[in-house]
C-alpha cells in the first residue's frame, strides 16, 4: 500500500483529537454551537470557544440579527 494510503487510513482509524465538546445556545433562539475541544488544554479549548462565538455573531449579524 502506498505511503499517503497508509497515513489517511491511520487518520481514519485514530478519529479526531477533540473528544471534548461544549454546546452553547439552543437552535430555536439564535442557534446553538457546539465545539470540539480537549479539556486537558484549557488555554486551546477556551481560544475555540471564542473563536466560535465570534463567528456565531458574524453568522447572525449576516443574517440582519435573526
Amino acid at each position: 500500500m502506498p505511503e499517503d494510503q497508509l497515513i489517511t487510513v491511520k487518520k481514519i482509524l485514530e478519529g479526531s483529537p477533540f473528544q471534548d465538546s461544549v454546546e452553547i445556545g439552543t437552535p430555536g433562539k439564535g442557534g446553538a454551537i457546539k465545539i470540539y475541544g480537549d479539556f486537558a488544554d484549557p488555554a486551546g479549548f477556551e481560544a475555540r470557544i471564542r473563536e466560535a462565538v465570534r463567528l456565531r455573531k458574524m453568522a447572525s449579524d449576516m443574517m440582519g440579527g435573526v
